[in-house]
């Protein structure tokens, strides 16, 4: 006999799903019309991981080179400092500023552009219903990112938004209680 909600395999003699608690009635031999075959269900399960870990990896790789950006320009600009100074039509423009400006402009942005993409990763993960939003946007936004990005969005998109993944990433939410 299986859970007329979730799915899962019970007892004939419970009353009460053990993984989602709704009632059961003897007569519920079938699953719910939208609860996936395991296998499917473990497929898509695999999928989701892979996006998570995608992101995770992505966000994790550009936090890392926006950093490693500021505090290159700025070491560069501070070993500029010991020398003259660019002349701007009026003004003198200090080299150490320059690069620091410059350091924290890629930097900050990098950092930006890829935290997102770290919370997606762990939202992701941990079926988080806000995630797979915010997931669906990046990767649209990724498809502008040729190759790689491009990829990553179509594959990304095909996971969250067929109605295999849909079924499966809803349930689970459900089932894990997380919204």
């Amino acid at each position: 006999m299986y859970c007329p909600n979730c799915g899962q395999a019970i007892s004939p003699e419970s009353k009460f799903c053990s993984v989602c608690g709704t009632a059961v009635a003897p007569s519920s031999p079938l699953p719910h019309p939208e609860v996936l075959s395991s296998d499917s269900n473990e497929r898509m399960s695999i999928h989701v991981k892979v996006l998570g870990w995608i992101h995770l990896v992505f966000g994790f790789l550009g936090c890392v080179l926006g950093i490693m950006a500021f505090l290159i320009l700025t070491a560069v600009g501070t070993r500029f400092s010991r020398f003259h100074d660019f002349y701007v039509p009026g003004h003198y423009f200090p080299a150490s500023l320059g690069f620091l400006g410059l350091g924290t402009l890629i930097g900050g942005m990098a950092l930006i552009l890829s935290l997102p993409g770290l919370i997606a990763g762990y939202g992701l993960l941990k079926y988080r219903e806000w995630a797979r939003i915010l997931t669906i946007i990046l990767c649209f936004l990724n498809l502008l990112n040729i190759p790689i990005g491009t990829i990553v969005g179509a594959y990304g998109l095909w996971v969250l938004l067929s109605s295999e993944g849909e079924r499966h990433y809803r349930q689970r939410s459900t089932l894990l209680g997380k919204t």
